[in-house]
Formats: C-alpha cells, sequence, structure tokens
C-alpha cells in the first residue's frame, strides 16, 4: 500500500511548467544586467527581463484605472495630460520597435494582420446574412 508520505517522495517536479525539451532558459529572479555588444553597424542586446514596471507606468496605469471607473471627468488636468503623454510615448515606442524589425518579420506581421482582418469581416458577414435570412423568413410568415 502507498502512503501520502511515499507517493509524495516518489513523486517529484523537473523543469519548468510550460518548458519545452531542449530549450535551456536562464533564471530571471531580479533585475539582469544588459550586455551590448556592436557587429558591423548592427546592435545586438541580450537580457532586459525581469525588470519591474517603472513607478510612472503604475502612476499612469492608475490615473487611467481612475479615468475608466469614474470617468475623465474625475482626473485633473496634469492627470490627464501625464496619462495622455504615457499613453502616446508607449505607442511610439511599439512603431519604432516595428520599424527595427527585419523585413521578413514585417511581411509576416502585416500578413497575419490582414488575414485576421479578413477572417473577421467574412465571419461578420456570414452572421449578418444569418440573421437577414431569419428576419426576412419572420416578416414572410407574419405577412402570411
Amino acid at each position: 500500500m502507498y502512503t501520502a508520505e511515499v507517493v509524495e517522495k516518489l513523486l517529484a517536479h523537473h523543469g519548468v511548467r510550460g518548458m519545452r525539451w531542449g530549450i535551456r532558459r536562464k533564471a530571471t529572479v531580479g533585475a539582469q544586467e544588459v550586455v551590448i555588444s556592436d557587429t558591423r553597424r548592427k546592435l545586438k542586446t541580450s537580457g532586459g527581463a525581469g525588470h519591474p514596471a517603472s513607478s510612472d507606468a503604475i502612476r499612469v496605469r492608475t490615473i487611467g484605472q481612475v479615468g475608466k471607473k469614474s470617468g475623465l471627468k474625475a482626473l485633473s488636468d496634469k492627470e490627464l495630460q501625464d496619462y495622455t503623454r504615457r499613453l502616446n510615448l508607449e505607442q511610439q515606442a511599439k512603431r519604432l520597435r516595428f520599424e527595427d524589425s527585419s523585413p521578413p518579420k514585417k511581411f509576416v506581421l502585416r500578413l497575419l494582420g490582414q488575414t485576421g482582418k479578413t477572417t473577421v469581416q467574412n465571419a461578420a458577414n456570414e452572421v449578418a446574412a444569418q440573421q437577414v435570412k431569419k428576419q426576412l423568413v419572420k416578416a414572410a410568415l407574419l405577412a402570411a
């Protein structure tokens, strides 16, 4: 007979949940040192994972939550300016990151975006067509 104690000793967790075989991961506990090397005018970096959110980002997200729950009229002019400025800066940074990516990666991202839009449009058209048919059948039954 196996007791709970024996089962616990036999069962052991090895690895990280969701981890794939053959892929190694650095420990990301706390901030990591960022290493930069410049080769042929291409900038390569490593590290950077595990940094906590900055105090500015936390403060602005809190302001955004207040604005969402209580309405933007609950925010002062300064808070509204900080919120708007932070969101604009984040959008600009995302745009720059996209522009820095390689041409194949840009192509794939654009293709996926276009495919997603087309798929959603087709699904919406099908649902709309079904609803129109349903309403026409109801109208025909009521008129008869």
